[in-house]
């Protein structure tokens, strides 16, 4: 029985099919320079910043990527020879980096890549999926199950005396060379097996305080911080390109894994009837409430990634998914404060933590899975470590 990822790396089996189909062109270019012997872990950042700002079909993920505000954790195959243990240590050292840089507004994803040609030309099956539990078990130190919803946490601080913080819960989701030209062909990368970590909130947040910030420099004749701020600084906005991003999925054998739905003719049907912000005419006859994926896009370790069909197998049946954590402001939507607007942790001027929200024990959805309790800032013991200098 393998004990390690390294002896789980060593069972995988090579993917018959594509040693025939190989990967598509982008993918295929990227790993020619992923795969030489000689590149550095910074030069593989650079590969990748590129390929998803080009290739990503999430618009959020392009965005981050083009204005470099991912974080990454390269795990080498040398890294993987030496052990679970290590690969724990490194994947958190990293995570504390991002983390640190998160709270100060300079950073928004991260991505943990297991680097490894193997992995990429491998059958994904019950070894590989058995690889990603554990990868996926190091990061977050928890246990972990596939066809769950698995969060990391986001800070972000606003500079001044208050000390105002937030914190967003942000999913966690895997992506795989696999994925290439499968009908999951959305959740590809290249290089291997990826986790990826994006906060919508968090980066709609500290866009905002970025810019103001520039604009006060700016009136003070002070030198500017040279961080970038994205283009989404507000929720509606985020809501647009949450909907092209659906939109946009790719068409593979099996057409669409993901796909907007049309407003239904009776609205007292959907959450909220009006939508509360003026969509782009693209999308003013689609459904801003939800919409179709063949795989739950919220889940960190789809089961369905792990078969070895290319096209959709005739048993996954579509799933209805959410939008409403962008807008919906009400008590039975607790994610649209801990995803979408923030909650609040700190606030030293008043002296007080805001009050803890109580759960919904009624709610088995995404919304109740997302709620989390409000804690002081000194209880959050990855947020302390992340700012001891």
């Amino acid at each position: 029985m393998p004990t390690s990822i390294a002896d789980l790396i060593t069972e995988l089996r090579a993917d018959p099919w594509r040693a025939t189909a190989g990967f598509s062109q982008e993918i295929e270019e990227a790993h020619q320079k992923l795969f030489a012997a000689s590149i550095s872990t910074e030069q593989v950042q650079i590969i990748l910043d590129k390929w998803l700002q080009k290739y990503q079909p999430c618009l959020f993920g392009r965005m981050v990527a083009a204005m470099r505000l991912i974080n990454y954790c390269i795990l080498t195959e040398s890294d993987i020879k030496q052990g679970d243990l290590f690969i724990k240590d490194k994947i958190q050292r990293d995570r504390l980096q991002w983390t640190r840089e998160g709270f100060n507004g300079a950073k928004s994803g991260f991505i943990i890549l297991l680097l490894s040609e193997k992995i990429a030309y491998a059958l994904p099956d019950d070894t590989m999926l058995e690889i990603a539990k554990r990868v996926a078990a190091l990061y977050l130190q928890t246990d972990v199950t596939v066809d769950d919803i698995l969060l990391e946490e986001v800070f972000l601080q606003k500079p001044g005396p208050q000390m105002t913080t937030w914190k967003w819960n942000a999913g966690v989701n895997y992506f795989c060379a696999q994925g290439d030209q499968r009908w999951w062909n959305d959740h590809r990368i290249p290089g291997g097996m990826a986790f990826s970590i994006n906060s919508v909130g968090h980066l709609v947040k500290s866009a905002k305080m970025i810019t103001q910030m520039k604009q006060l420099d700016e009136a003070l004749g002070v030198q500017s911080e040279e961080w970038q701020a994205s283009k989404v600084d507000s929720l509606d906005k985020a809501l647009t390109h949450a909907m092209n991003t659906i939109a946009n999925a790719s068409y593979t054998v099996s057409g669409k894994a993901t796909e907007l739905l049309s407003i239904p003719q009776d609205r007292s049907q959907m959450t909220v009837e009006e939508c509360p912000f003026h969509l782009a005419t693209n999308l003013q006859d689609k459904n801003y409430c939800e919409y179709r994926g063949y795989y739950h896009t919220d889940y960190t370790i789809p089961s369905e990634y792990f078969r070895p069909d290319i096209e959709r197998p005739s048993d996954i049946r579509p799933k209805t998914l959410d939008f409403t954590y962008l807008f919906w402001n009400a008590l039975e939507n607790p994610a649209f404060t801990t995803m979408g607007v923030g909650q609040q942790i700190r606030d030293e001027q008043s002296g007080q933590e805001t009050e803890i929200e109580p759960k919904l024990s009624e709610r088995l959805d995404k919304n109740l899975r997302v709620l989390e309790e409000e804690i002081p800032v000194d209880q959050c013991l990855r947020l302390k470590l992340a700012l001891i200098d």
